[in-house]
C-alpha cells in the first residue's frame, strides 16, 4: 500500500489555492482589526494563528466547519476597558469586534460572536475565519473573553499544545502531521464520530512517543496506522470505542489482504476507513521506493 498511502496523503494536503485562499481570508480579518484598535500600520505582530491552520494540519476537501482559528491581540487599554465594564465584559468586546468587521465584509453572509470568538462565514464557502480576541500577557499566555453565564475572563496557551506538535512532528520526521491529517479523513468520513481535533492530535503524539519514535516511510503506514488503532482502542473516550474497534478490525483486514498480495481488496477496506481520497489499487504493485515529504509547522504558512 505504498503508493496508495503516499497517494492518500496527497490528495488530503490543501491546493496551493486553498492555501493561498485561508491565508488571504485571515490576513484581511486581522488587518482590519488592526487598523480599527492600532495608530500603526499592520505588519501582522497582533495576530497569532493557532489550531489546524497553524501546525497545517488541516486537510481537504474543505467542509463547512473548517475555520481558520486566529487570535487578535487586543490593545492593553481595549482589555482594560472591558474587563472592567460594568455588564458582561467580553460579550461587549465580542459584538465591537463584530461591528468593526461589518464595516469591512458588507457583502459576508454571516457575522457571528458566540462565547468566546467571532465567526466570520464568507459567502463563496470557501474558507470562514474564526477570530479569537485576546490579551497577551507577560508568560506569553494569552486571556481570553467568555461571554458566557454573565462573562468572566480565562487563561488561554495555545504555545503549549504548538510546541508539542512541533517537537514530535520534527523528532518523528514530519510523520506527525501526516497522520494527525489520515485520522481527521476518518473521522470527516464516519458519521456521529466526535472527536475533537485537539484530542486527536494529543494521542497521535502519545502513539508515536512510544512507538515510532523516529518516524516510519509510506511502506509502513499499513501496519502503522493498524498499530495506532489497536492503541486507541486501548486509550480512547467511551464514546468514540465503536467506532475505533469498526475501523481496527478493516484495518486489520486490510493488513491480511495486503501479505496475501490482494491489494484493491486491502485499498477497498482503508476506503471504508478514510473515505474516497485513499485511491483504489491495483493488484500488481510497483516496489520502488517512496519518500514521504516532511512538513514543518515554523515554515511561513502556505509552504510545506
Amino acid at each position: 500500500m505504498e503508493k496508495e498511502f503516499t497517494k492518500f496523503a496527497d490528495n488530503i494536503r490543501l491546493t496551493e489555492n486553498q492555501q493561498q485562499d485561508a491565508k488571504t481570508k485571515y490576513e484581511g480579518v486581522c488587518e482590519k482589526l488592526h487598523t480599527s484598535y492600532y495608530d500603526t500600520e499592520y505588519d501582522g505582530s497582533t495576530k497569532f494563528l493557532f489550531g489546524s491552520y497553524k501546525t497545517k494540519t488541516n486537510i481537504r476537501p474543505l467542509t463547512e466547519d473548517q475555520d481558520v482559528d486566529v487570535i487578535f491581540k487586543i490593545p492593553d487599554e481595549t482589555y482594560k476597558r472591558f474587563k472592567n465594564y460594568d455588564g458582561n465584559g467580553p460579550s461587549a468586546l465580542l459584538q465591537e469586534i463584530r461591528e468593526y468587521l461589518k464595516e469591512k465584509y458588507t457583502t459576508t453572509d454571516k457575522i457571528k460572536a458566540w462565547v468566546k470568538v467571532v465567526l466570520v462565514q464568507f459567502s463563496e464557502n470557501t474558507h470562514n475565519v474564526e477570530v479569537l480576541p485576546a490579551h497577551e500577557e507577560s508568560d506569553d499566555s494569552f486571556t481570553i473573553p467568555n461571554s458566557s453565564d454573565g462573562g468572566s475572563w480565562e487563561k488561554f496557551d495555545p504555545r503549549k499544545e504548538i510546541d508539542s506538535f512541533q517537537d514530535s512532528n520534527t523528532k518523528t520526521n514530519g510523520l506527525t502531521a501526516d497522520i494527525v491529517r489520515m485520522l481527521k479523513s476518518w473521522v470527516h468520513n464516519t458519521t456521529s464520530l466526535g472527536y475533537k481535533s485537539y484530542q486527536l492530535q494529543n494521542d497521535v503524539i502519545n502513539f508515536l512517543s512510544s512507538n515510532y519514535k523516529n518516524g516510519a516511510e509510506y511502506s509502513e503506514y499499513s501496519r502503522l496506522m493498524k498499530d495506532l488503532f489497536q492503541y486507541l482502542k486501548q486509550n480512547c473516550d467511551a464514546s468514540i470505542q465503536s467506532h475505533v474497534e469498526t475501523a481496527l478490525n478493516r484495518a486489520i483486514k486490510a493488513n491480511s489482504l495486503e501479505k496475501d498480495r490482494k491489494f484493491k481488496e486491502a485499498s477497498e477496506e482503508w476506503r471504508k476507513i478514510f473515505g474516497t481520497e485513499f485511491p483504489i489499487a491495483e493488484n500488481e504493485q510497483n516496489t520502488d521506493s517512496l519518500t514521504r515529504v516532511f512538513c514543518s509547522p515554523s515554515r511561513q504558512y502556505g509552504m510545506y
